[in-house]
């Protein structure tokens, strides 16, 4: 599977909210190969899990468990390169946030985004879909706190969450939260969230002239039909990994969707040696793995979120996959955390 990447112009941002903590971002940088000149580039693109790693260790640098949150508030115009500007250049909030969702995936791969109008409740949800990669947390809060303050300049302070989920557990105190988002705040959720009235959706905004927007979009299509074709088999796994954990999709439903017959999708598929069951379970087992790593939930719970109805076949398929049980996997973590 190719490794995902995400545009530089995100962590040059994450860089520049380090230093002005007046902190360094060279150390942390030539640790991970980078350095100023490679974050600089406006089509620059770095792996994503190297992203990730960097806001970690930016965080503990910083001795600030809320950097991410801080990081997203200090989202302005010129913080995403186009995105930022595909935002806040939107006719209306609707436009802004539907049309972010349709182009993120241009400058960050691996990550689900989904904007949602349901009655009288918007919301906008984001998470890295690839489980392999390392502790996020400061890149989820960073990412729903960045749309919190987008949507803050657009509306010139008028929009009001009703309430604010995360994948994680709650880091520091739940106050910080709290005041961050004016809202209730839940962890260790399914995803990472934002909810607000859809009232707020006719807004338009002052910020940008809704000129540029068809040009940005213009800019974001062409890029993202610059950027090649994934293998079948990585369009299966994001296929999979757009779906809720545990409900998984339908073969036949993924087939339709990458154009392609039930028949030609399971041939071509063990044409690249794997199969539709295979990557399905890698996917469950991995996110699994990663909920006992990463979170204090019980071996049923992330049976449950996982997709299985009972701990017993989920245990045994865990072991299947890692020659460990799921307890001996998060008894291992323990002792090498201590």
């Amino acid at each position: 599977m190719a490794q995902p990447v995400i545009a530089a112009q995100f962590l040059r941002h994450v860089a520049n909210c380090l230093e002005l903590t007046g902190r360094s971002a060279a150390g942390i940088l030539a640790d991970l190969g980078l350095d100023r000149d490679a974050i600089e580039g406006a089509d620059t693109e770095i792996p994503l899990g190297t992203f990730l790693i960097f806001f970690e260790r930016a965080a503990d640098l910083a001795r600030n468990p809320s950097f991410g949150l801080h990081a997203g508030r200090l989202v302005g115009s010129d913080s995403i390169g186009p995105l930022s500007f595909l935002f806040l250049s939107a006719p209306d909030l609707q436009t802004a946030f539907a049309s972010f969702t349709r182009y993120l995936d241009t400058m960050q791969q691996a990550s689900r985004n989904r904007f949602v109008v349901a009655g009288d409740s918007a919301t906008f949800e984001y998470r890295v879909v690839d489980p392999t990669l390392p502790q996020r947390r400061q890149d989820a809060e960073y990412s729903i706190s960045a749309m919190f303050s987008l949507a803050r300049q657009y509306t010139g302070g008028a929009i009001e969450l009703t309430e604010v989920r995360f994948e994680h557990e709650r880091a520091g105190a739940y106050a910080a939260y709290r005041d961050h988002f004016g809202c209730d705040v839940f962890f260790e959720q399914d995803t990472n969230l934002l909810a607000f009235s859809a009232r707020h959706l006719g807004h338009r905004g002052k910020v940008l002239s809704p000129v540029l927007h068809p040009i940005m979009e213009d800019h974001l299509r062409r890029r993202a039909h610059a950027g090649g074709e994934a293998s079948l088999a990585d369009r299966v796994r994001s296929a999979i990994a757009q779906a809720p954990l545990d409900c998984a999709p339908q073969v036949a439903d993924v087939a339709l969707r990458l154009g392609l017959s039930l028949p030609t999708l399971h041939r071509r598929l063990r044409a690249a040696g794997t199969n539709w069951r295979a990557l399905l379970i890698d996917h469950r087992m991995v996110a699994a793995e990663r909920l006992l790593r990463e979170t204090g939930r019980s071996v049923a719970d992330v049976a449950l979120a996982v997709g299985y109805a009972e701990s017993a076949s989920f245990s045994r398929a865990f072991t299947r996959h890692f020659g460990r049980t799921p307890k001996d996997s998060r008894s291992g973590m323990s002792r090498g955390q201590s």
